[in-house]
């Protein structure tokens, strides 16, 4: 059986990471990266420290809007994939790469299976959930990371068949890298565990400069007490500078940083404030308290039992929700004490379940 897995940008390569391994095992397995994400801080550096191998076919499509950037990317895939013609094509998540992945296979005929099925924030201006639904709908075999998301599924009037719930592969992507951190580094950054809070913002809805500057001026404020570390993105390090939004000389700026020292980082932080879903993850998995800069998330059963919390991205919400946590180190300590319910193997479930369609 022949399976085309598309990935394009860093939560892709982290997630599938556990999986292309046992999928170059089993099946004649063809790897296609669009190149949405194409520098290497964000994309060649997860390859080399997840010791994947080379892609067979990269599209370099590069930025653009989202219309265009999908729209060249199903031209490009669809001429791979007549090419190769093969039984499946996986996609991971709710990227433009996964949207485009899915609607050229489904044109094709060609079966697809959707790694991190189900998951909703119930948000529609959000373009992944946009992206999560469409290629929800159009895939053959859907995996779902947990209940909620099955339950999400079952609502929209999937067959029950076609779901299958197998865990994060998140879990199994964090396990492999966990033994390559390297304590020294808090020296050379001049950090001390647990005496600094991470920062990520790079969502689209978070990075409209009134936004923006908003988040900032609260982080501003909260550097004056606790050292803040900031992995920049691209897309939010060229708002920052092309509008002179003034960070304060707390705030540590870093370039993008490797998967493996960005999971040190999260690690031996005191919490993480952020945007992305992957890194709400993450940190619970490493047991990490995590405000989420939003006000809605596709892993809304972590807000539910407590792991994680929704915090927004208005000013006085954000300062008062860090305050909390740095005046009552009991609130932390209760947020590190619940166990989530993430389960390791879900890369091996989700083969296991493939092989059993050749």
């Amino acid at each position: 059986m022949k399976i085309v897995t598309i990935l394009g940008t860093r939560p892709e390569i982290i997630k599938l990471s556990p999986i292309i391994p046992l999928i170059d095992k089993e099946f004649d397995h063809i790897l296609i990266h669009t190149g949405q994400h194409y520098s290497y801080n964000m994309d060649k550096i997860f390859f080399e420290e997840l010791g994947l191998r080379n892609c067979d076919y990269s599209l370099n499509v590069g930025s653009g809007t989202h219309s265009m950037q999908t729209g060249k990317m199903m031209i490009e895939i669809e001429n791979v994939l007549l090419n190769e013609n093969p039984d499946w094509v996986i996609v991971q998540g709710d990227t433009n790469s996964t949207l485009a992945g899915a609607i050229t296979a489904s044109k094709l005929n060609i079966k697809i299976a959707h790694v991190e099925a189900g998951c909703r924030s119930f948000d529609k201006k959000m373009p992944e959930e946009i992206n999560r639904i469409l290629v929800d709908h159009c895939s053959d075999i859907l995996f779902a990371p947990d209940e909620n998301a099955v339950k999400n599924l079952a609502a929209e009037g999937i067959q029950k068949e076609a779901i299958h719930l197998v865990g994060n592969t998140s879990v199994d992507a964090c396990l492999r890298i966990m033994d390559l951190f390297n304590l020294n580094r808090l020296t050379e950054l001049n950090l001390e565990k647990e005496n600094y809070i991470l920062l990520t913002i790079h969502r689209q809805e978070n990075t409209e400069y009134n936004k923006l500057k908003e988040i900032i001026k609260a982080v501003n404020q909260i550097s004056n007490r606790i050292k803040v570390v900031f992995p920049l993105h691209l897309r939010t390090k060229k708002i920052i500078e092309d509008n002179n939004i003034e960070i304060s000389e707390n705030i540590l700026q870093i370039d993008p940083v490797g998967y493996k020292e960005f999971i040190w980082l999260l690690k031996n932080s005191k919490f993480v404030m952020t945007d992305s879903g992957g890194i709400q993850e993450e940190s619970a998995i490493l047991n990490v308290p995590c405000l989420i800069l939003r006000d809605n998330t596709e892993w809304e059963y972590l807000v539910n039992m407590g792991k994680t919390q929704l915090v927004g991205t208005n000013y006085k919400n954000i300062i008062s929700s860090v305050s909390d946590l740095l005046n009552n180190n009991w609130k932390l300590e209760k947020m590190k004490n619940i166990k989530a319910p993430l389960k390791k193997n879900a890369s091996k479930k989700i083969v296991n379940i493939l092989m059993q369609y050749q």
